[in-house]
């Protein structure tokens, strides 16, 4: 190799190290447009059938605390994922983002205004990059040891109740009607600041069975037993799965 190719290929180098760190994570902002609603879903049971779908009830949630439930759950991976960014964490009271959520970046043409203010926004931060958690719509699937169980769809957080569903904790055979699975069925996405470019995107579904050992107590007794305090630790522990289980491919890009 003449002495001009391999300078220009040391050149080449260096050039190509300067563009990765010019595009990496430097710092983040956590942003949550997933906890303005919490979903009731219950499935009920009639003697000698079972009902196709679960009536949803969508209660709307003014306070930001599922969304600060939301970037915590988020921050507790990154940390372990980033340890040298500077993680910094939004709530947004603005309706037109919430509205918009995965429509932002699936149809930006639609969403000029709100694309704007959320740059703003990000740009106040100082930030590289910026995790958007936002809502995903699936198939109901709630984990039971070696099986799923539902009916319908499930979108965002909330709560699945099954009000007759006979189960078994192999732990300790004991027998349980009716059960409650709190889930958290979210898209996250990784995107450029400056530009709202999304650089990586996945979705969670996450679930877990709550049930009370009784003979005769349906689904929905043990979801009204639950006090506020409860709901939110269910929701954060179904976050912080679904943060684990997705943050990192997101990240890998």
């Amino acid at each position: 190799m003449s002495v001009a190719k391999a300078v220009l290929s040391v050149l080449l180098v260096f050039a190509s190290l300067n563009a990765q760190a010019d595009t990496s994570i430097r710092s983040v902002a956590v942003l949550s447009l997933a906890g303005n609603s919490l979903a009731l879903h219950v499935q009920r049971h009639q003697v000698g059938s079972r009902t196709d779908s679960a009536p949803v009830e969508v209660r709307p949630i003014d306070d930001p605390v599922f969304d600060q439930v939301a970037i915590i759950a988020a921050r507790s991976s990154l940390l372990k994922l980033l340890p040298d960014a500077k993680l910094n964490l939004m709530t947004t009271q603005d309706k037109g983002l919430y509205s918009a959520q995965n429509d932002l970046f699936e149809h930006p043409e639609q969403h000029v205004d709100d694309r704007e203010y959320l740059k703003t926004l990000l740009k106040e931060q100082g930030v590289s990059h910026a995790i958007v958690i936002s809502k995903f719509r699936g198939v109901a699937a709630i984990k039971l040891v070696d099986a799923t169980v539902g009916s319908g769809a499930l979108e965002g957080l909330g709560f699945y109740v099954d009000d007759m569903i006979e189960t078994l904790n192999r732990r300790d055979d004991t027998r349980s009607r009716g059960m409650v699975a709190p889930f958290a069925y979210v898209r996250v996405r990784l995107v450029e600041a400056e530009s709202l470019k999304v650089v990586g995107e996945g979705t969670a579904k996450q679930s877990f069975v709550i049930a009370h050992p009784s003979a005769d107590s349906s689904g929905m007794d043990t979801f009204n037993k639950m006090t506020g305090a409860d709901k939110i630790k269910h929701v954060r522990t179904a976050l912080e799965c679904a943060m684990e289980a997705i943050l990192a491919g997101v990240l890998a890009r």
